[in-house]
């Protein structure tokens, strides 16, 4: 492992997060101050005093480059160290650097209890005015850090944050009709991008089109993309299914306009799976075709809207009717984006994966079950594996089928009944909810086509449940619903290739026509809900 590097306001916990992570890790621990001091034999405060600051920047200058030689080691650097002498870049290129934000308020209620700071006074009111300047010039210095963490966060909960930015991310590649783009699957935060995306736009400009629900966790993404020099706009729509319109996309359009985003420039989705459509679907009609990146913020997005370069806009009548295919020159999925993403969201997205293993990978499937339980809990530790999973399986769908003329229509099992779900619902019945409705009324309508045995039905209803995920169709399968059905993207005149399953792990596309596959789920719902029949012996059946 390299050296790594610290750097933060004072009191922002460089010395005790550091002495936590390197004892985690098995690295050697060096806080610059004391090092200083160690090889001074006076403390840093009273240096500071006794030679002051320029004199003082001078020395921690060449104990940096002392303290880094050597094995690998874990440094806290002082508050100003990264900020004086080129301090940042020689960081940067010795070591991983890892900023610890805080906001001032935060910080002062810890100065105040921390001893001897000459540089900052006594009183609240110096060490806040101080502070202040401080967090004011050093900054864009801080916002260089490879990697940033809350430092507002408990002790415990920092130290993890920076043990997950430490952790090499996991890399695959994605193919699109012969180009290939990089998928990263990283344990940090959004943040951690900063660098991929900069080295993108060495001359550009980036617009982030971000879900106003996400803004918080983008907002430090802007700060650092601005400290490496990169042009940065943040543009806010509402997220969710209903900002996937025309109004929407002319804003974006309007905004790209005003900041003479060109063919060079960079946009760059954050959010769910609708702001990374409508991001993709802006950057695919943009000047005719612009770079994008799909930096998605949920468990749905990650495992689906993320991977194959499918960009949509909704019409009243059915759901991404308007689109074009347009793979991103980068994914990027930050699993710490998921550890705030409340609990109906985490199960829509545990339905998309759920979808992929089933009509794929038995194997997956039965994997995932074994982890019900910790997934239940919402275990990011446990989902990692399982989303690693359902990215490769549909990236080598689309590299076969970029275009869904073949294989890459099994991915739609489920999505038939499930969008007519979500259309009728005005868009409040969450996608994943609505696909675990409809994957459960394919198997019922391949088991009465005979295409599946009645055990495949009984047991994705058992599977469904044990991850919490809806399982009871037919009472939402009205006839308003399934006049939806001939607006499917899948339909060809009055033929739909609707998807069934043979077994799980082997969906199949059965093509049929739009009406009787009404009349069936019609037939299905009304044998599933009628009251049984009292025998002449008293029994029911």
């Amino acid at each position: 492992m390299a050296n790594v590097v610290l750097v933060g306001m004072p009191a922002s916990g460089k010395t005790s997060v550091g002495e936590s992570v390197a004892a985690s890790l098995g690295l050697t621990f060096v806080d610059l101050d004391a090092f200083v001091a160690q090889t001074t034999g006076v403390s840093v405060a009273d240096l500071l005093r006794r030679e002051g600051e320029t004199n003082f920047r001078l020395r921690e200058a060449e104990a940096l480059d002392r303290a880094l030689e050597g094995g690998p080691k874990l440094l806290a650097s002082g508050g100003g160290a990264p900020c004086f002498h080129d301090g940042m870049n020689r960081m940067r290129t010795a070591a991983q650097v890892i900023w610890l934000d805080a906001p001032v308020d935060a910080l002062v209620q810890r100065t105040l209890q921390d001893g001897d700071r000459p540089l900052l006074g006594h009183t609240r009111l110096e060490q806040t005015v101080a502070l202040r300047d401080l967090a004011e010039r050093r900054t864009a210095t801080y916002a260089r850090a490879h990697r940033r963490v809350d430092a507002t966060q408990p002790l415990p909960s920092v130290v993890r944050q920076v043990q997950a930015a430490l952790r090499p991310p996991v890399a695959t590649t994605i193919a699109f009709e012969g180009a290939t783009h990089p998928l990263i699957l990283d344990d940090g935060h959004l943040t951690d991008a900063a660098d991929a995306l900069a080295a993108l736009v060495p001359t550009g400009k980036i617009a982030l089109i971000v879900d106003r629900k996400v803004r918080p966790q983008a907002e430090p993404l802007v700060t650092m993309l601005l400290a490496r020099g990169v042009t940065t706009v943040l543009l806010e729509v509402p997220g969710g299914e209903k900002s996937k319109d025309l109004r929407t996309v002319a804003k974006l359009w309007q905004d790209l306009a005003q900041a003479q985003f060109d063919r060079s420039d960079l946009l760059v989705g954050i959010g769910g799976g609708a702001t990374t459509d409508v991001a993709g679907f802006v950057a695919a009609t943009w000047l005719r075709g612009v770079r994008y990146v799909a930096m998605p913020t949920t468990v749905l997005a990650m495992a689906d809207a993320s991977v194959g370069g499918k960009t949509a806009i909704d019409l009243n009548v059915g759901k991404n009717l308007v689109g074009a295919f347009h793979p991103p020159a980068l994914v990027w999925l930050a699993l710490g984006a998921l550890e705030t993403l409340p609990g109906v969201e985490w199960r829509s997205g545990l339905a998309e994966i759920a979808k992929i293993f089933v009509a794929l990978d038995a194997d997956a499937w039965n994997a995932l079950l074994r982890d019900a339980k910790s997934l239940r809990r919402r275990s990011v530790a446990a989902l990692k594996p399982h989303l690693q999973r359902a990215v490769e399986l549909k990236a080598e769908v689309v590299a076969r089928d970029p275009r869904e003329q073949g294989d890459r229509a099994l991915l739609n099992l489920g999505h038939t009944l499930g969008h007519a779900l979500e259309v009728d619902s005005g868009y409040t019945l969450r996608h994943g909810d609505a696909v675990a409705l409809g994957l459960i009324a394919a198997a019922d309508v391949s088991v009465a086509h005979g295409t599946a045995e009645p055990e495949l039905a009984r047991s994705l209803r058992a599977g469904f449940a044990a991850l919490d995920l809806p399982t009871q169709w037919e009472a939402v399968a009205t006839p308003a619903v399934l006049a939806r059905l001939a607006h499917d993207k899948k339909v060809r005149g009055a033929q739909l290739r609707f998807v069934e399953l043979a077994a799980i792990g082997r969906a199949v596309v059965h093509p049929c026509r739009v009406a009787d596959l009404a009349g069936m789920l019609t037939a299905l719902a009304a044998h599933a809900q009628r009251p049984p029949v009292a025998s002449a012996g008293g029994m029911r059946r």
